[in-house]
């Protein structure tokens, strides 16, 4: 792998992962490397799998674009899974409260 191909890999990682976790109903992650481990990861696997099923998928810079976009969106989808199944979301309740009575 080349170090240009590398750093495009690290770029598109990190900007799918915002707009991958941005468009989840959730929020990004406390940490910035987060946001781009997942896709990264995803990518990967996708520039693997992919790209012998995809024949059609244009190639810009040593990857495949439409396979490390399916490759992130199922690495972040598999994420969110897993942060919502470790910490599920609380919901309120509301408490009845006593009206205030005029004096």
């Amino acid at each position: 792998m080349e170090v240009g191909t590398f750093l495009l890999m690290v770029a598109l990682a990190y900007s799918f992962g915002v707009l991958w976790y941005d468009l989840l109903p959730g929020r990004l992650p406390e940490r910035v490397w987060r946001v781009a481990a997942y896709p990264f990861l995803g990518i990967w696997v996708g520039e693997l799998l992919l790209t012998r099923v995809l024949t059609f998928d244009p190639e810009f810079g040593g990857l495949h674009l439409v396979s490390a976009a399916l490759g992130s969106l199922v690495a972040v989808i598999v994420d969110w899974i897993i942060s919502q199944a470790r910490r599920p979301a609380m919901v309120p309740q509301f408490e009845t409260q006593p009206e205030a009575r005029a004096a």
